[in-house]
Parts: structure tokens; sequence; C-alpha cells
């Protein structure tokens, strides 16, 4: 399973009229330090009517530039199904079973879907809600998150590149490229995403055509410590 989002998905399957999605989750984030290896979330059924739902824990990963979801028995929610009354909030336990220590930061990804209802009316659609929520499993030893930033031109796109050579994640958002005169050019306005510890991830974003090797590129956003700003070295495209 990939990763392609950060926040939540929504999902249409079938053409025609919409019911209304209902299932509300928090918190949006779960971050522990080691030995801590219990959390919980509350799933809440906005609904007049009953729903179900599935919730199933990942191993997240960034590798080649990617994000990847990997099934995972270190990490369980329970339950992993639930029925949720009318307007019902429940309680589900996600555990660490492994114990120990992670050595450094474990990553992963809480994914909860409200499955469709089985007495859907004909010729509707079913939207139906997906919370992917991030979970982290830190060691106090774990350091710094430590980024090292990249750029290329791919077509009328700018390859954003960051290597955290750290133990810890870094959470990037509002993020501007400018040229050396201060133009902008390429932005994201909300969560461009996380950065793991000890791994390389790329984004794509539309951009102002002229940038070259060797341009002289600056980066700057927001992360959970603040703001930041730094050199972005333009290396060559495809």
């Amino acid at each position: 399973m990939r990763s392609t989002a950060i926040g939540t998905a929504l999902a249409a399957l079938v053409a025609g009229m919409a019911d209304a999605a209902s299932l509300q989750v928090t918190p949006v984030l779960l971050d522990l330090a080691i030995p801590a290896n219990v959390a919980t979330i509350t799933l809440r059924n906005t609904d007049a009517e009953p729903i179900t739902a599935q919730i199933r824990v990942f191993r997240w990963t960034q590798r080649g530039g990617a994000e990847r979801l990997e099934p995972t028995d270190e990490v369980v929610a329970s339950p992993p199904v639930v029925q949720l009354r009318a307007r019902q909030d429940y309680m589900v336990r996600v555990v660490r079973v492994t114990g120990g220590p992670v050595g450094g930061e474990a990553a992963f990804r809480l994914v909860v879907d409200e499955l469709p209802k089985p007495n859907r009316t004909p010729g509707t659609v079913a939207l139906v809600l997906r919370h992917v929520i991030p979970v982290f499993f830190t060691d106090r030893s774990a350091s710094p998150a430590s980024v090292t930033w990249s750029a290329s031109q791919h077509g009328k796109s700018l390859a954003i590149g960051a290597a955290n050579s750290g133990g810890r994640r870094v959470r990037l958002a509002a993020v501007t490229v400018r040229d050396g005169a201060g133009k902008v050019v390429a932005a994201n306005k909300g969560l461009l995403g996380y950065s793991l510890g000890h791994s390389a991830m790329q984004w794509v974003l539309p951009s102002q055509p002229g940038s070259k090797p060797g341009a002289h590129l600056t980066i700057s956003g927001l992360t959970e410590a603040g703001s930041f700003n730094a050199t972005l070295p333009m290396s060559a495209g495809r």
C-alpha cells in the first residue's frame, strides 16, 4: 500500500447522488516517547444511522523519494473493526506490542476507514471517509532532525528533495521556494509532508520556468519548532 497524501482522503464508490460521510477521528497525531507504548483515539459517528469503521496500522517508510505503507505486526489497533451507533463515540487503543527501544524513531500510519453501508439506496454514492493518522514512537536519545535540501527541474515542475540525517522526523508546511531575486518559483500553502528520520523524500510542485542547474534558490516554511529558511541547490533535472 502506498501513501499518496497526509490527512483525510475521500473516495467515491458509485456514480449518482451522495450520502454524507459521518466518521470523525481525534486526535490527528499520536506521538509517544518510549517506554510509552499505548495510545487511544476516539471515533465519532455524527450520523443518525449506525456505521462500521475499520482500523489498520501500517509501517511508514520513505525510500527512493517516495512514501510507502507496509503491513506490520509491531503496532496493533484494538479492536480492528468498530460498530458505532448513531451519535456514538468509541475509544480504540493503539498498542506497540514489540516493546523495547526503537533505535531512534519508528513511524506508522493509522488508517481508519468508514465502510460502505450494505443497505445503501440504489443509485446513490457512498462517500466514505479515510482518515490517515501519523503515529510515532520515539526514543529519548533520538537525534534531532537534520535536513539537507536539493532541487531539480522536471519539465514544468520543481522536484524538491529532503534528506534527513537526524533520528527524528520534521513536519513541513507553508513551503515557498524563491530565486536569487526573491521571486517565488514554487509554493505549497498547506502541509507539504513529513521528512522521516534517516530517510530521503521528494515532492514535486508546479513551478515557474527558468530555474537552471547551479541557480541560487532558497526554501522557507514552517515546522513543529517554528519557521525555517535554507538554501536549495539546483541540480540537473529531466
